[in-house]
């Protein structure tokens, strides 16, 4: 969660719903992942970074989550550089439909 901005302006986006805050968005990565086993290994593959100006980014991948029931899908993020680097402002995940 660290890479987020810390702000109650930050968006997550998945299922249907959409987190907004910082805070929030924790709370909600807590209750979905409450133990070693269901956080898993994330990993990345495909990513596409376009620069929408100099101090703001789009970045486009899949995701995958191994463990004992494995799970991937795609993502989106908005990012915005600041003095103290990236931060994620919007992240749209989506799951891939069995």
């Amino acid at each position: 969660m660290e890479p987020y901005w810390h702000s109650p302006d930050l968006t997550f986006s998945s299922g249907g719903k959409i987190t907004r805050g910082w805070q929030a968005t924790y709370d909600r990565y807590l209750k979905k992942y409450p133990t070693r086993e269901a956080m898993g290994r994330l990993t990345f593959s495909d990513l596409e970074v376009r620069e929408v100006r100099p101090d703001a980014a789009l970045v486009l991948g899949r995701w995958r989550l191994e463990r004992a029931e494995p799970i991937g899908g795609n993502f989106s993020l908005v990012l915005r550089r600041d003095a103290d680097g990236w931060v994620i402002l919007h992240d749209h995940t989506s799951t891939d439909t069995p």
